[in-house]
């Protein structure tokens, strides 16, 4: 899985440093569980379109669900670009075996 692309968000309710990363195949279950490795993961997979949110507390918050080509990230509104870039190496690492 890789980050292709990445947007602010403007006029969004939950904050005003929120970003949608695009990436290069839909989210997976396995990418949700890679994701959570960051924080506390929430999975809820009752619903017709599973959505997960992870918590990274004092950081971020990455929100989205399965199937769907991108997730939302919302930062800290002092949050620097290294944040979000630390998320988009972590998202292109390859897993290693």
């Amino acid at each position: 899985m890789k980050v292709i692309n990445y947007k602010q968000i403007e006029d969004c309710l939950e904050g005003t440093n929120i970003r949608d990363l695009l990436l290069d195949e839909p989210v997976t279950k396995e990418f949700v569980e890679k994701l959570g490795k960051l924080g506390k993961l929430i999975l809820n997979e009752t619903m017709e379109k599973p959505f997960f949110k992870i918590i990274v507390r004092s950081k971020y918050t990455i929100k989205g669900s399965i199937g769907n080509n991108s997730i939302r990230v919302m930062l800290p509104d002092n949050a620097e670009f290294e944040m979000m870039q630390e998320i988009i190496n972590f998202i292109n690492e390859e897993e290693k075996s």
